[in-house]
């Protein structure tokens, strides 16, 4: 069997985006900018961001059918072949038409290397091209957020509007059941448990169980081996564990991607009758909201944006401005609009906020391949020249098999005192832990078991085809922190009095703590441990061959920091550069409504105003967020009493 080539798989399936768009039909409601049609229109509240967050906001605010919204997305549709077949992901990554295609300063002290940041650049966000996994993190992260003085937002409020959202799929349900099956997969039901309290079925955004390959469950059969308890549901009681991850996949083996959710039933968009409308223009670059002063208070009142013509243009909001650009997007925006730490050349100082583009924290992995025996079911061989074709039909026709995996099946979410505890003495012996965990349930590792050869976000790979699987470390409480600036984009400069471009500076600091590279280096000696019982297995296997043993042994402290400082990656969870946080909070941008702190009528939503990383997957929080958000708004401008009238409003 010829092995699996990335730049031929990539090549591949770009001819086949090519043709998702050549065939597609047009979308009333959405497209791109219609100069002579749009600009007659008023809306309500313009949404600047079509991600995860964007579609989620957009939805819920035109349930009132007095309302407009304009939705300015910065890419295209994700009705394409590489962003609807969960298997494929990774050929999103670094994709001009799908990825915004980021990358790191220089990171000094992870080797000097310059990084990717991959970030959707598509409706729907990176929603539409992660790994689609499901996961909440656990209560006490939420609890910590509260604490940290913004009331309203402890697990207990934010539980309601994760379970909204949801419209999770009962694996054990009949295919004559409304939302039962509607493929003919193979149920694997050990793994398929959960905890239906915590889990809503009614929401647009669906969850459920898929594919399973063997030797995720091996990973499984051996971490249990090795006394990690077995997770019922990672989104109930308690996420510490192991088990089968959930995902955002539809019941046909489609992405369940928040455009494809919130922004694709029938009815949403455009809307009308019972709903109010949403437009959705795509090819918009956002380039600053504009800002007035009025009544001695500034307030938010519009967009800039170059169309997909690359001409400038404005439009303007009734009600608000809603920033759901994401955790790079949300702090460009505002520093290009002139709310940023401090005056900027080029730019008009609109007001001080030392927060924007602060705090930046992300998830970094550190990655370990193993190869397997030649007997163990692996993603690997599935993905080879002999099998590709057949499983692409298979999925065509059936919504069944290999390509309905979204490659990271299974995971384990582990606490430092029960893998590494002689590590935890000793560090707390010697004055250097670092306690950032939120609570003795909040775990400080994940392992994601990939039934795949992963390096380099799957980038390269071997020249054989023998079998392989690669477990990754995460540090879910990393103690370095970075920033998101802005720079004159070179050859930038401004047309028609439009504002001139700027290119996204990002700086996420790795390992300038050095107790996180510490804590990775042990979870890499525990994968190593797994991989010694999944070799015990006779239908898995288990022998290192990146980094290897003898490369990077165990007890060599000083090869286990070059290794995970030269290796680790991001694992796509970049938050909290625009802060929440009370007004007596230095570094918060907006306040716990969601509201740019000085600035009235505009709100940031997405991942950005998380007060810290959650220990978790980072899509499920950005959408419950939206979903609270949207209320918090309708709240705001509820119909006003006669002694309020809405004109003193507006």
């Amino acid at each position: 069997m010829i092995p699996p080539n990335p730049n031929v798989m990539r090549g591949v399936i770009s001819t086949l985006n090519k043709g998702s768009y050549l065939t597609s039909i047009p979308e009333e409601g959405k497209g791109t900018w219609n100069n002579a049609k749009d600009m007659q229109e008023h809306y309500d509240y313009i949404v600047l961001g079509g991600g995860s967050a964007g579609c989620v906001v957009a939805n819920r605010l035109a349930e009132d059918p007095e309302v407009k919204v304009l939705v300015l997305e910065a890419g295209y549709a994700d009705d394409i072949m590489s962003s609807k077949t969960p298997a494929v992901f990774l050929l999103n990554v670094d994709n001009a038409v799908t990825d915004w295609q980021f990358k790191t300063t220089p990171q000094v002290h992870a080797g000097g290397r310059i990084m990717k940041q991959p970030r959707g650049k598509i409706l729907g966000g990176t929603s539409s091209i992660n790994a689609m996994m499901y996961h909440r993190g656990p209560a006490s992260d939420y609890d910590e957020w509260e604490s940290l003085g913004n009331p309203g937002w402890s697990y207990k409020d934010c539980l309601p509007y994760f379970k909204k959202s949801e419209g999770f799929n009962d694996p054990d349900l009949p295919p004559t059941h409304p939302r039962g099956p509607l493929t003919n997969r193979v149920r694997k039901p050990l793994y398929e448990t959960f905890e239906p309290e915590y889990h809503g079925t009614e929401g647009p955004w669906q969850v459920s169980s898929h594919y399973l390959h063997g030797a995720s469950e091996g990973f499984v059969r051996a971490s249990i081996a090795e006394g990690v308890k077995f997770n019922k549901d990672f989104n109930g009681e308690s996420t510490i564990g192991v088990n089968k991850i959930q995902t955002f996949i539809q019941r046909d083996g489609v992405r369940s991607s928040l455009s494809r959710a919130f922004l694709k039933p029938k009815g949403v968009v455009p809307g009308g009758g019972a709903r109010g409308t949403i437009r959705v223009v795509l090819g918009a670059d956002i380039r600053r909201v504009l800002v007035q002063m009025k009544g001695g208070v500034k307030m938010a009142y519009g967009v800039e944006f170059v169309d997909h013509n690359n001409v400038p243009r404005r439009v303007m909001a009734i009600r608000e401005v809603l920033l759901c650009a994401g955790a790079f997007g949300s702090p460009h925006i505002l520093l290009a609009s002139g709310i940023s730490p401090s005056p900027q050349p080029s730019i008009p100082h609109i007001h001080t906020l030392p927060g924007v583009g602060a705090n930046l924290a992300d998830h970094l992995g550190i990655g370990v391949v193993f190869r397997a025996r030649n007997r163990c079911h692996v993603a690997h061989k599935d993905f080879g020249y002999g099998r590709s074709l057949p499983a692409y039909i298979n999925y065509k026709l059936r919504g069944t098999g290999v390509l309905t995996s979204q490659i990271g099946e299974a995971v384990n979410f582990l606490r430092l005192e029960e893998f590494a505890p002689d590590f935890v003495a000793r560090e707390k012996a010697n004055g250097t832990y670092k306690e950032r965990a939120s609570g003795p349930n909040s775990p400080h590792i994940e392992i994601i078991f990939a039934p795949y050869y992963m390096k380099k976000h799957a980038t390269i790979m071997p020249d054989d085809s023998k079998n392989y699987y690669t477990m990754i470390a995460l540090l879910l409480n990393p103690c370095s922190t970075g920033t998101v600036k802005i720079a004159p984009k070179k050859g930038s400069k401004s047309v028609n009095g439009s504002s001139p471009e700027f290119e996204t500076v990002i700086d996420p600091n790795y390992f300038s703590e050095s107790f996180d590279i510490r804590v990775m280096a042990e979870a890499v000696k525990f994968m190593r441990k797994l991989a010694r019982r999944m070799n015990q297995d006779p239908e898995v296997g288990g022998r290192e061959v990146f980094p290897g043993e003898s490369a990077v042994p165990d007890d060599d402290d000083t090869k286990l920091g070059e290794f995970v400082r030269n290796s680790a990656e991001t694992y796509y969870h970049p938050t909290t550069t625009c802060r929440m946080g009370p007004s007596s909070d230095p570094l918060a941008v907006v306040d716990n409504r969601l509201r740019v702190h000085g600035i009235d009528r505009l709100r940031v939503i997405d991942a950005s105003v998380m007060p810290k990383l959650p220990a978790a997957h980072t899509c499920a929080a950005t959408v419950m967020i939206a979903e609270r958000a949207s209320d918090m708004i309708k709240e705001d401008w509820r119909v006003p009493s006669q002694s309020d009238p809405i004109a003193a409003r507006l």
